[in-house]
């Protein structure tokens, strides 16, 4: 995986996280945060492509990213929502999506399981 979307998939953990805080704060009962952070699992990474299973915890968004890199994402387990200028669709396991390099797209995880994606990024 590239720096650049390993960095895209680690602040997703990271506003998962920041979610987490903040839902438990706001929480009555003072709810605690619970739930892994994102992981990724590297099972290739060269000159020309990087190909990585990540785990998002339920609850998780990327926030609006993009990459500089064209992009495949198949999914293994779970749902991911996908917001891109063409729309909002719902993608769940066995579903596969191809982002061209510079797509401006918003990942959430909305449901109540982890997702399990592969993400292979064709590099340059």
């Amino acid at each position: 995986m590239s720096g650049r979307h390993l960095r895209s998939w680690l602040a997703l953990g990271l506003s998962a996280l920041i979610l987490v805080a903040v839902v438990s704060i706001a929480a009555p009962g003072g709810a605690q945060p619970s739930g892994p952070p994102v992981q990724g699992g590297v099972a290739l990474d060269n000159q020309s492509v990087s190909v990585t299973l990540l785990t998002v915890p339920p609850g998780a968004a990327s926030g609006p990213d993009s990459g500089l890199d064209p992009e495949l994402g198949i999914g293994a387990d779970g749902e991911l929502t996908l917001v891109t200028a063409a729309g909002r669709e719902v993608l769940g396991p066995g579903c596969a999506r191809w982002l061209p390099s510079l797509t401006v797209h918003d990942a959430h995880i909305e449901g109540p399981r982890p997702l399990r994606r592969w993400v292979i990024i064709l590099k340059k």
